[in-house]
C-alpha cells in the first residue's frame, strides 16, 4: 500500500514538472519572439555609444546634440549627470530646450560627504523613469498629482562613468569595512576578488542603461597609462569590460594651430557602419572669435 502510494506520487509530481517545463518552454518560445518583433519594428539598431576625451572636447555637446531639427519638436534627452558638467553645456546652447532633463544623482549627508549607496539608488530610480517615459509616454508625479508628457525619448546620456566608478569603488570599500566613513574605507587595502561586489554594482546599472529602448550614449575622461614610472599613454576611465560592450566608440581632442581652437571627434570603433571607424570630424571651431558648432551629423541620423 505504500509503496503504491509512493509510486501514484512520484506520477503526480513526474506530470507537475512536465507542464511546468512546457509552460516555461511556452514562456520563452514568447519572450523570443516579443524579442524579435521589437527588433523588426525598428530601421536600425539604438546605438550604445561611448564617447571618450579630455575636459572641454566636446563630448557632452555632442551626445545633447544627437537630435535633428524635427526631433527636438517631440523627442526628450535624459542626461545621468554624475560628472556635475552637463548643465553649463545645456546653459550655454540648448537653455530654451525643455526637452533635455538633466539629473544629479549625487546624495549628501549632513556632513557633506557623499552618501554612496543614496547615490546608487537615486541614479538607478532615475533609469526607471525614463524607461517609464519610453513605455508610458509620460512621467507620473504622484505626490504633485501631476504628468509629464513625453512624446518620445531619442537618448539617454551617462555623463561621468569614470565617476561612477569611483562611486563603485567606494561602495566596495565601505562593504569591506561595514562602515559608513569614507576616510576609514579610503585606507583599506584591497585585494583582486574583493572587487567583485565593484564590477557587480558598476554593471547593474550600465545594464539597466544598455536596455532602454532608446540611444545610449557613456561618457567619460581619459587616464594615463604608466610603464612604471613613465606614462605611455591614455585610455577610457571606466570598468575594463565596458569597451567591449559598446557598439561604438568616438575619441575627442583638441587641436590648436595659428590662433585657431578646433575640436575632433574620431570614430574608433562603429559595429554599425564601418565606413567610419578610423575618420575624425570636425565637431568645433574657434578661429579667433568666429565660432562654429558642427555637432556630429551621423549621430543625429544614427549612421554612426
Amino acid at each position: 500500500m505504500s509503496l503504491k502510494g509512493k509510486g501514484n506520487a512520484s506520477k503526480i509530481l513526474s506530470s507537475v514538472n512536465e507542464e511546468e517545463r512546457n509552460t516555461a518552454f511556452a514562456k520563452a518560445k514568447a519572450r523570443a519572439f516579443t524579442q524579435r518583433r521589437n527588433l523588426l519594428k525598428h530601421e536600425s539598431a539604438f546605438m550604445i555609444c561611448g564617447v571618450s576625451g579630455d575636459p572641454g572636447t566636446g563630448k557632452t555637446g555632442i551626445c545633447l546634440d544627437c537630435r535633428t531639427e524635427e526631433e527636438k519638436k517631440t523627442h526628450w534627452v535624459f542626461v545621468l549627470d554624475f560628472d556635475e558638467g552637463a548643465e553649463p553645456t545645456w546653459r550655454q546652447h540648448w537653455s530654451s530646450d525643455d526637452k533635455v532633463f538633466i539629473y544629479n544623482p549625487h546624495v549628501y549627508k549632513d556632513d557633506m560627504t557623499i552618501d554612496y549607496l543614496a547615490t546608487a539608488d537615486m541614479a538607478r530610480f532615475f533609469i526607471g523613469m525614463v524607461k517609464e517615459a519610453i513605455e508610458t509616454k509620460k512621467i507620473s508625479l504622484e505626490d504633485e498629482e501631476e504628468e509629464i508628457e513625453v512624446e518620445a525619448v531619442k537618448a539617454i546620456v551617462f555623463d561621468g562613468l569614470d565617476t561612477w566608478l569611483d562611486t563603485t569603488n567606494m561602495i566596495a570599500r565601505l562593504n569591506h569595512i561595514k562602515g559608513n566613513d569614507p576616510r576609514q574605507a579610503d585606507k583599506v587595502k584591497m585585494v583582486p576578488t574583493q572587487w567583485f561586489a565593484r564590477t557587480q554594482e558598476y554593471q547593474r546599472l550600465f545594464k539597466a542603461a544598455c536596455q532602454l529602448e532608446c540611444h545610449k550614449f557613456f561618457i567619460t575622461h581619459m587616464k594615463e597609462v604608466h610603464d612604471g614610472f613613465e606614462v605611455v599613454g591614455q585610455k577610457p576611465d571606466w570598468e575594463k569590460s565596458t569597451t567591449a560592450k559598446l557598439y561604438q566608440h568616438i575619441y575627442t581632442y583638441r587641436e590648436e594651430r595659428n590662433g585657431k581652437t578646433s575640436l575632433y571627434a574620431k570614430v574608433t570603433k562603429s559595429k554599425t557602419n564601418a565606413t567610419n571607424e578610423g575618420q575624425s570630424f570636425l565637431i568645433f571651431e574657434n578661429q579667433k572669435g568666429k565660432v562654429t558648432w558642427n555637432g556630429l551629423p551621423e549621430v543625429k541620423e544614427n549612421n554612426l
